[in-house]
């Protein structure tokens, strides 16, 4: 019997471990299934879009990828998933659910990454709070299946910083080399991190620098030249994207026209964010220095930019889960030793994760507020099932929210609409129209179909002439710079 308990421990670690990831797997893609949404539309055109010009050949082109400011190396991979899961579902149900989970799985190093972070730390207890904070918090679940640069980059940055940190069991060199790739990738994906990654590497090769620094280096140079080399290929010249990029949006202040806000305008967005659990982050912090330096680089990075959006800060969110269950715990600590209360951890572990339940559930009214229509986009996937469509027309609907060629996933197409008088001239190039329940002026023929919260397609039999070039949505977008 002696003999047998290392094992059964071993096995049941395995075990809970396997169920822990399972449910995080399962929210994360149940979410994104269940109630399909958009955040961003970057999520769908700086991404997926591509990607599904690279497998099929067509798409919607916004400005980023005519003027060449952004890298081929996500949506090549993004294409790969695609490829290989389309089957999975007719239209572009099969491959989209296929993407989710693809994303989803490479976000669980969050639920890693904040139990061993926590557990090096303050111990067991945090560990356990922090790992299953990790696997329902509403905002590591939301955000996991987005396609955006800033989501993928941090499911590789956390377990660079963790490797740089820790990570005995390899021998240093190795483990600071896989270290420096998995932080370069990130930089490279998401080039506004770049000022955490560089801290980050300070603090690895610090105090023996002449031992570590070849092997950091060597490690964050071998994405970003493989993103240069990617980029002589597939643009002009290397490392096109970075350049343009930095020029396009700092330079000439293209990012500011979406917008301008304070230079405090994230303090409010993380109490939001994260809730109550916002108020531990002081104590972890001074138990995890290195963590907590790195949770302000990106928030305070970030800040210093004119333009600001609430996904640009999600690489701290994972961070501040173990610091927030480590000061948690911390805190619990305290008072213990005060009232000189018996050492209970199973009801510290119960507290927390009820304390960080609370916190996520005021999370999902604002991301919930915060999220962009997803209903034009459901017309999108209904008529990806259509051998029939031959030219759809979008009426009083925002082109960037119906989701493109992704969601359509038929090369016919997509004509915008300027008033009533054009849509009656379009009307023999289409046989399908995204509309309002309410648009006056319906060309005749038209029948409305299935609606979603007021948005409807209208279908009419037949086949469709060729439009004119200039009236597709591509021409459009390159007429009007968008």
């Amino acid at each position: 019997m002696e003999v047998s308990r290392p094992r059964e421990t071993h096995s049941g670690k395995i075990v809970a471990w396997l169920v822990l990831l399972v449910v995080a797997l399962g929210l994360r893609v149940g979410l994104a299934w269940c109630f399909p949404n958009v955040f961003h539309a970057d999520e769908i055109y700086q991404t997926l879009e591509p990607a599904h010009r690279l497998v099929y050949g067509y798409g919607v082109i916004p400005w980023e990828w005519r003027t060449g400011i952004r890298s081929w190396i996500l949506p090549a991979f993004l294409a790969g998933v695609m490829r290989v899961t389309g089957w999975m579902g007719s239209g572009s149900s099969g491959y989209i659910f296929g993407v989710d989970v693809f994303l989803s799985i490479a976000s669980l190093t969050a639920v890693w990454f904040g139990y061993l972070w926590a557990r090096r730390v303050s111990g067991r207890e945090a560990a356990i709070i922090a790992a299953g904070a990790s696997t329902f918090f509403f905002a590591l679940v939301y955000f996991a299946p987005k396609a955006l640069t800033e989501i993928v980059a941090t499911d590789f940055l956390l377990p660079g910083l963790y490797l740089g940190v820790y990570g005995e069991q390899s021998s240093e060199k190795k483990r600071l080399f896989l270290a420096g790739i998995l932080c370069g990738l990130a930089a490279s994906l998401r080039i506004q991190l770049i000022p955490a990654v560089a801290v980050a590497a300070l603090y690895f090769c610090f105090p023996r620098w002449r031992q570590r620094i070849p092997a950091v280096l060597a490690g964050l140079a071998l994405p970003v030249l493989a993103f240069g080399l990617v980029d002589a290929f597939t643009w002009s010249y290397p490392f096109q994207s970075f350049i343009l990029n930095f020029r396009v949006n700092v330079f000439e202040g293209r990012s500011l026209i979406y917008g301008v806000d304070p230079w405090y305008w994230y303090l409010p967005e993380l109490l939001y964010l994260l809730g109550p659990v916002i108020v531990f982050l002081w104590k972890g912090g001074r138990r995890s220095p290195f963590l907590a330096v790195m949770f302000l680089v990106i928030v305070g990075s970030h800040s210093l930019l004119g333009h600001k959006e609430l996904r640009f800060i999600y690489p701290a969110i994972p961070m501040a889960i173990p610091l927030a269950s480590i000061g948690f715990v911390e805190s619990i600590a305290e008072i213990k030793s005060r009232l000189k209360l018996p050492e209970v951890s199973r009801l510290v572990v119960v507290a927390g994760i009820l304390c960080f339940t609370l916190s996520s559930l005021l999370c999902v009214r604002i991301l919930v507020h915060r999220r962009k229509d997803s209903l034009p986009m459901r017309a999108f996937d209904q008529l990806s099932r259509d051998s029939s469509l031959c030219g759809v027309a979008l009426d009083h609907v925002h082109w960037s929210w119906v989701g493109g060629y992704t969601h359509l996933h038929r090369n016919v197409p997509i004509l915008p609409i300027r008033d009533g008088a054009d849509l009656l001239n379009k009307a023999p190039s289409f046989n399908a129209l995204v509309a309002p329940v309410a648009i006056p002026g319906v060309p005749d023929g038209f029948e409305r179909g299935d609606c979603w919260g007021g948005v409807c397609v209208y279908r009419r039999a037949g086949a469709c002439i060729a439009p004119q070039p200039e009236d597709t949505l591509n021409a459009i977008l390159q007429r009007t710079g968008q």
